[in-house]
Parts: structure tokens; C-alpha cells; sequence
């Protein structure tokens, strides 16, 4: 299949010619406090595409363990495979234990340290730490809109990207270890660059190597754990906007979508391995199973399973745009979550894509009526998920409703489980909510 922007020498001189050499993508990044190392030059992105699909071990993917399965949330949908499962078991009423104002909307999953902080994003423009007790740790001002989840890697960093052009990696303390720049430098004459074109828009993906993989514009970019550029992956021209947080599978393939309809798996050294072009934007974030199928939904409306060389496995069709994360359950049943005058939730099986069944919410206000929050299943199999009908919801893994809870406003963000089955969602009512197991 087609792809667009094949990425050569010349997307790598392009950014440096462009402004992107000092101190900005390119050549590392701005430090902080004096505690990153000596900018590092970026690898040159010279690869094309495979000639033909092959399993990504054999077109140059690095062979890579998958993490073990832990009950700490600490990435977007709780793995490098965006999976949204989790390995304990979550609250069977909604019993609530603590809220956590902030001063924005929380659009963004949180994600959870080993110490139990829980770190929550805000439309308000800072990254909070929060205690178990619900009680504030300390807060960092990004300057921007944080619409993404943080991550935080084994040495406790953590990442986080907001419409301040910017990706900012933390100490657990709250301090500035780097920033790294997304925009270039503004010109000394002529129109500035274009609001909003640099915003990062994705969750940060932390490979096994301390790698940080996240998507920017129309790139998808790969840091050194010191923050200098190791690459850059230019996904195409026109419409190639990416919404979709990168994923990774079993075997170290990176996948994510784009607006411009193509979606794209990568070895970790941005050589395309193979792509696929649907018929409509790919923003969700891809999930990836054991067995290393790649499931992807689109606003065509259809849901897409993949074998890890890029050929097909199945297509379901649902009839509404899947704009949102999806979810795997222990048994590789597929949560897909929809948009539509009546929003639903489906529940697919992995072998031929049947549908097993669907849950309805009420659509909610606004413009974009659907099912933004990522579905989490728990251990054993109870989905929760939020309706933009300002509910928080938890189904029977036969999706029959468990309980469900209002909040003030419309529910985007994803669950996050802790390792005490603590559930953590936020809403658009600017708090985070934490109901006990």
C-alpha cells in the first residue's frame, strides 16, 4: 500500500535548516539545573519501506521482551501496548474515597508511580502530584494546555507534553530535568509559525532503552534519555496530523495512526516495516496483543486487526467513528468505544472480529458526541470507562451495568487502576475522582 512522506537525509536537514539545530529538535535539547548531558546528534532516517510485509523481526524491528505485567500504571493505557488491562481487581460500587480539584479541565488519563504518586494533567496547563491520600505533592506549570498523559520511566522521570510546544521530562521531585522544544525559533522577519502546529498532541511511549517515542505536527520524534534527538519520522505532508499515541508491540514494532488516513508500524530505528491506509482519520491510540495483532479503529467507522507483518488479520465494521483508545481484556476480548448520536461501547472477540455485545450512553452536549474515555478492564474482566453524559461507568464483563457515577461535566479522560484497586478517573469538571476498591 501507498504511504506518504518517505523520510530521508532531507526531513533531517529540513529541520535543521530551519532553526531546529540550536538548542531545538535536531540537536538535543534545553537544559535545566545543569543535569543533562551534551547534546546528541540525531541518527539520519534513510530508511524505505519494506518491499514486502514480513514479520518486523525480520525487517529490522529489535527484538524486545515484553515488560511483565504490573499492578503500576505508569504509560497511557497502563503498557507499551496500550492495552488499558490491568492485573488487580477494580471497585464493585461506587464508593467514593477522595476528589482532587484542579484549576482546568482533565482531558488526559493519569498514570501512577511505583511510589503510588498519581500524576494528573490539566487543561489548566500544569502537571500535578498527588499522594494516595489525595493530597498535592507539588505541580508543574507546562505554560500550555496538557491534553496527553504523562509517563514516567524506571528511574522515576517523568514526561510530559503540552500546547506549549514542548516535551518535559520531570524529576520526582517536581524539578526540570530537560525540556525539548517542538517549535523552531521565531524568524527575524516574516509570519510566525502557525499556532498550535507544534503542539504535542500524543502520550509519550518509553521504550525498553529509556527511548521517549511521541508524536508532534506531523512527526513522530525519539529522545535520548538525556533528551537529544535520536530521530525523526516525517508521516507525511498534508493531513498527517498525529492524535494517535504511539504502541509497541511484543516485538518492539512501534505503531500509531495519522489524520491524513495512514497508519504506520516502525522499527525503533523509524524504518517502515509496512503501512495501511483506511478511509478516514486514525486518532486513537492503537492496542496490541499477546499475540502481537495490532488493533486500530478509524472514523470510517471500522475496527482493523493486523498480524505483526502487516497483513490483514479481519475488518469489523461498527458504523461510527472509534476516535477514542481501545482495550483488551486477560481473554483478548476488544472494548472499542464510538461516536454518534447514540454513542455505544462494543465488545468484540479477537478471532474474527464478532461482536459479543454493545453498551449504550446518552450522547452528551456539544459538537462531538461520543465515547472519548478509554475503556480499562480489570482482572477480572469488569470494564470502566466515562460518557461524555458526565457519568463514570462500570459493566459486567457480559456488559451489564455495575454502578455508575455522576460527575459535574463530561467524562474524556481514561481509568487508571492502582495496585490496591484504587480507581482514578478525572473529568471535565476540573477534578479527579478516586473511588476505593
Amino acid at each position: 500500500m501507498p504511504w506518504p512522506g518517505q523520510p530521508t537525509l532531507a526531513v533531517i536537514s529540513a529541520l535543521l535548516a530551519c532553526g531546529l539545530a540550536s538548542g531545538l529538535p535536531g540537536s538535543g535539547c534545553s537544559p535545566s539545573n545543569g543535569t543533562t548531558s551534551a547534546p546528541t546528534a540525531p541518527q539520519q532516517v534513510t530508511a524505505a519501506r519494506s518491499q514486502s510485509p514480513a514479520l518486523a523481526g525480520d525487517a529490522g524491528a529489535v527484538p524486545v521482551s515484553p515488560p511483565p505485567a504490573t499492578a503500576s500504571w505508569t504509560t497511557f493505557r497502563g503498557s507499551p501496548g496500550r492495552t488499558g488491562h490491568a492485573v488487580v481487581a477494580g471497585p464493585r460500587r461506587a464508593d467514593l474515597a477522595w476528589v482532587f480539584r484542579t484549576e482546568g479541565r482533565i482531558y488526559a488519563d493519569a498514570c501512577l508511580a511505583p511510589d503510588g504518586t498519581i500524576y494528573v494533567a490539566s487543561l489548566d496547563g500544569r502537571l500535578y502530584a498527588v499522594g494516595p491520600d489525595g493530597r498535592e505533592r507539588w505541580s508543574y506549570d507546562t505554560g500550555g494546555k496538557i491534553w496527553t498523559s504523562p509517563a514516567v520511566a524506571k528511574d522515576g522521570t517523568v514526561y510530559v507534553g503540552s500546547d506549549n510546544d514542548r516535551l518535559v521530562a520531570l524529576w520526582p521531585d517536581g524539578r526540570e530535568r530537560w525540556i525539548f522544544p517542538t517549535a523552531p525559533p521565531p524568524p527575524a522577519k516574516g509570519p510566525r509559525p502557525e499556532a498550535g502546529r507544534y503542539d504535542v498532541d500524543t502520550s509519550p511511549l518509553v521504550l525498553p532503552d529509556g527511548t521517549v517515542v511521541f508524536g508532534c505536527h506531523n512527526f513522530l520524534y525519539a529522545l535520548h534519555p538525556a533528551g537529544g534527538l535520536r530521530w525523526a519520522f516525517e508521516a507525511g505532508l498534508e493531513r498527517a496530523k498525529i492524535f494517535s499515541s504511539p504502541a509497541m508491540g511484543p516485538d518492539g514494532t512501534i505503531y500509531f495512526g495519522t489524520q491524513g488516513s495512514f497508519f504506520f508500524a516502525l522499527n525503533q530505528s523509524a524504518a517502515v516495516l509496512w503501512s495501511a491506509e483506511t478511509g478516514g482519520d486514525n486518532d486513537g491510540a492503537p492496542a496490541v496483543g499477546d499475540d502481537g495483532t495490532v488493533y486500530f479503529g478509524s472514523d470510517d467507522g471500522k475496527l482493523r486487526a493486523m498480524a505483526p507483518g502487516g497483513a490483514p488479520r479481519w475488518v469489523a465494521d461498527l458504523g461510527a467513528p472509534i476516535r477514542a483508545p481501545l482495550a483488551i481484556a486477560a481473554d483478548g476480548t476488544i472494548l472499542v468505544p464510538t461516536y454518534g448520536a447514540r454513542p455505544f461501547l462494543a465488545a468484540l472477540e479477537p478471532r474474527e472480529g464478532r461482536e459479543l455485545w454493545r453498551f449504550h450512553t446518552e450522547p452528551g452536549e456539544g459538537d462531538f458526541h461520543g465515547i472519548q474515555s478509554g475503556p480499562l478492564v480489570d482482572a477480572e474482566g469488569y470494564v470502566y470507562f466515562g460518557g461524555r453524559d458526565h457519568f463514570v461507568y462500570c459493566l459486567s464483563p457480559r456488559g451489564e451495568l455495575v454502578w455508575r457515577h455522576r460527575t459535574g461535566d463530561q467524562v474524556d479522560s481514561g481509568p487508571v487502576l492502582g495496585p490496591d484497586g484504587m480507581l482514578y478517573v478525572g473529568s471535565d469538571d476540573r477534578r479527579l475522582y478516586a473511588f476505593r476498591r
